[in-house]
């Protein structure tokens, strides 16, 4: 349907703007996996995408504008169409910011969701500007969309490409893709958390060695339980459990169901001697049914733990 069908129907314009605002906001956080699968093999390619989203979006509610008695002047309902369409834009990045949704706030969404508002502006005044002003200005607001888009593909094809290696297990060339990507100048909480990971849970690295980039994962992002949880076990491997528990037990209490917690818990607990807990936690990581290293290292654990206090019970009876 046109634009000015749209106009001619406001019962239609008036039910499709605040419904396309809410896709705006809903949408995204609803198709996040799949989306974020997309993502991760073609970095960059969301900046186009929000930018069209919020070109036909500032469209839209225009359309729905034309028909509301207020404001009275025609460019004022297009100011109000683009401010409220730019406060949607706001509402997006901030519910990823403060909101653990698995999509994450970049500004360069911003500057594309605005480029795109105002291409939108710059098209529903084009008569009024004439093309000779109308191209120059469109092409002109092009030309930020292109360079996050360019930015956020250089940043992320390394850190991509590892996050993909480290879903085929191939551990290895993740952690050096991971390496490029911070040797390139790019910097995440997320990424020194992946690196930290890797060489503690999977690479058999020193953890006197991992601690500096699970420590700068932290300090970039304190409130977030993988990386809490990736910090304290480090600083259990070194020996500094007194110091890594409470990591543990808040990335607990943020992400209860986290896929390894339980077992990192019961290893903490069995070495400041709370054996009870320590039981309690391996037990729950054994439930899981995982079948994996994580289930192994668990029963470990836990055999390791009864038969200490068996030993320790033999020895108070002898």
């Amino acid at each position: 349907m046109k634009c000015s069908e749209l106009m001619s129907k406001p019962w239609m314009a008036w039910w499709i703007a605040p419904i396309f605002i809410v896709a705006l906001l809903i949408l995204p956080n609803l198709l996040a996996n799949p989306l974020a699968a997309l993502w991760l093999r073609l970095p960059g390619l969301d900046k186009p995408v929000h930018f069209l989203a919020f070109f036909v979006g500032v469209l839209i509610i225009y359309a729905a504008m034309l028909h509301s008695p207020w404001p009275h002047r025609e460019s004022n309902k297009l100011l109000v169409a683009a401010i409220l369409t730019f406060v949607v834009a706001v509402g997006d990045e901030l519910q990823q910011a403060v909101l653990r949704i698995g999509r994450t706030a970049e500004y360069g969404d911003l500057v594309a969701d605005t480029a795109g508002i105002l291409v939108g502006v710059v098209a529903v005044r084009s008569r009024q500007l004439g093309m000779k002003w109308a191209v120059p200005l469109i092409l002109l607001l092009l030309v930020p969309v292109a360079g996050v888009t360019a930015k956020t593909h250089q940043d992320l094809k390394h850190y991509n490409l590892g996050m993909l290696y480290e879903r085929e297990k191939d551990y290895q060339k993740a952690r050096e893709e991971y390496q490029f990507a911070l040797d390139s100048g790019f910097e995440s909480a997320q990424l020194y958390n992946a690196i930290a990971w890797l060489d503690i849970e999977f690479l058999g690295a020193d953890p006197q060695l991992v601690e500096p980039y699970a420590a700068r994962a932290y300090a970039l992002d304190p409130k977030n339980p993988d990386i809490l949880d990736t910090y304290g076990w480090v600083l259990v491997q070194m020996g500094k459990v007194h110091d890594g528990l409470p990591l543990l037990e808040k990335a607990k209490s943020l992400k209860p169901a986290m896929y390894c917690i339980d077992l990192h818990l019961g290893v903490a607990y069995a070495k400041v001697g709370r054996n009870q807990l320590a039981e309690q936690y391996l037990r729950s990581q054994i439930a899981l049914g995982t079948k994996d290293r994580f289930e192994e290292a668990a029963r470990q654990a836990l055999e390791a733990l009864v038969r200490d206090d068996f030993e320790r019970t033999e020895v108070q009876q002898g």
